[in-house]
């Protein structure tokens, strides 16, 4: 039976008995509060709140009503920030086998209902049940305003188009308001009853499509909201693409011009057949450098004849004076060495060696040397850089005079790629396919 406190609230705030009201302490708007501040981006601070007051009071709601179903909240695009600072909702939340998207909105103001469209379009982000949850954070209070089924959201979204904002404004009135058949759906309907679109395998031909597009626009964002600089189809490139949802997030007050270098050098990774270098390491690497213009050098001195031109010395000095700068970098024999002659102005030779850690380290090396073939050239300067799919991990200047060089060394995991860049002092790029190890 509904106590004295709640039948007042319900008429004071003209709620109807079937939209119980939710109490939110002060630890969880504090909470809120602190998760909030959390995000680099402070124009999305207060629409991340108002997610954290959503998803607490839901939490409160459902373990109040039936404490029978499970939540799962820890995949939920509220908890990381690279979703929570792009999606104006709670998205990718589980109850039970049923995913769930709550919807923020104001307790009493509210008649329309903003759910982006993501999280109507996008199979990554769609839902079995959309659940609009009222938030009066002054009064503490929040309540379920309504849900729909995707099936009802679907045959609804026919008969609309989403605003520029990239969301679909829906009447409330369009929800169900009796949300004791939300409890029963979730008891009692199999998933199933609600088909759901499947992720595609692969979104690599948008991102195509977009490439070259994001590269010029995304660094023009400067904390705006996706939907004010880009497409929708570029929007569903990043939406669909966690590794770009990070840069977006990661590009928040850092420094421009490396940030750009990086995006260059992600776009890559992403949309760019990448070397195993697997293959490499068990007695296939004639084949697999064959087609990607590299050429093999030989790890030992007695096939030095077979080593074209002057690759196997100038290779192996340079290894012994790296390892005498490098007292712990220990090269096996067995590490596959390889070598590409390049042409951005002047002749470089770029030098790749790679080899696998100890088993229990579970990972590989990767040592890359860049250059001057010819030490009678004019002095010219040249950027050497090596990114993966998080950040520029490196980046050296050589001036190619006096027989010098330069290198750099990275560590990877089985889930790492690192794609090498070489560019000139006039800005001329060479980028090589990413290497990745495939098990």
């Amino acid at each position: 039976m509904t106590n004295f406190i709640t039948d007042l609230t319900n008429d004071l705030f003209g709620i109807e008995n079937t939209q119980e009201i939710i109490n939110l302490d002060i630890e969880q708007l504090q909470q809120a509060v602190l998760a909030s501040e959390q995000i680099n981006n402070q124009y999305r601070q207060l629409q991340v709140y108002f997610q954290y007051l959503t998803l607490f009071a839901f939490e409160g709601w459902l373990s109040q009503r039936e404490p029978s179903l499970t939540l799962y909240k820890e995949q939920s695009s509220t908890l990381k920030h690279q979703y929570a600072n792009v999606i104006d909702a709670v998205c990718n939340l589980e109850v039970g086998n049923f995913k769930v998207c709550l919807i923020p909105s104001m307790l009493l103001m509210d008649e329309e209902v903003a759910i982006p469209r993501a999280a109507v379009e996008l199979p990554e982000y769609v839902a079995h049940f959309y659940i609009v949850i009222g938030v009066d954070e002054e009064s503490e209070i929040a309540a379920v305003k309504g849900f729909l089924r995707y099936d009802q959201l679907v045959n609804i979204k026919a008969e609309l188009q989403p605003e520029t904002d990239w969301n679909y404004y829906i009447p409330l009135v369009q929800f169900n308001q009796q949300v004791d058949e939300l409890l029963l759906f979730l008891q009692c309907l199999a998933p199933t009853a609600i088909p759901l679109p499947e992720i595609p395998g692969s979104r690599e031909n948008i991102l195509r499509r977009v490439q070259l597009g994001l590269l010029n626009l995304l660094p023009q964002l400067n904390n705006r909201p996706l939907w004010e600089v880009l497409t929708w189809e570029q929007g569903t490139a990043i939406l669909t693409t966690p590794l770009l949802l990070n840069w977006v997030y990661q590009s928040i007050n850092q420094n421009a011009v490396t940030l750009t270098n990086h995006l260059s050098d992600l776009l890559q990774i992403l949309t760019q057949q990448a070397v195993d270098v697997g293959v490499w390491l068990v007695d296939r690497a004639d084949d697999a450098v064959e087609t990607l213009s590299w050429q093999l050098i030989p790890a030992t001195s007695e096939l030095r004849s077979t080593s074209p031109s002057n690759s196997f010395e100038e290779l192996e000095i340079i290894l012994q004076d790296i390892q005498f700068q490098e007292q712990q970098l220990d090269i096996p024999l067995t590490a596959i060495r390889a070598y590409q002659d390049i042409q951005l102005g002047k002749s470089l030779r770029l030098y790749a060696i790679i080899w696998s850690l100890a088993e229990a380290e579970n990972g590989w090396n990767l040592l890359i040397i860049l250059k001057s073939i010819n030490d009678n050239q004019s002095p010219s300067r040249f950027s050497l850089r090596v990114s993966d799919q998080i950040e520029v991990l490196d980046e050296q200047d050589l001036i190619t005079n006096n027989n010098n060089y330069i290198y750099t060394q990275v560590e990877g995991n089985y889930d790492d790629k690192f794609i090498i860049t070489v560019i000139s002092e006039t800005g001329e790029t060479q980028a090589f396919p990413s290497f990745e190890f495939i098990r």
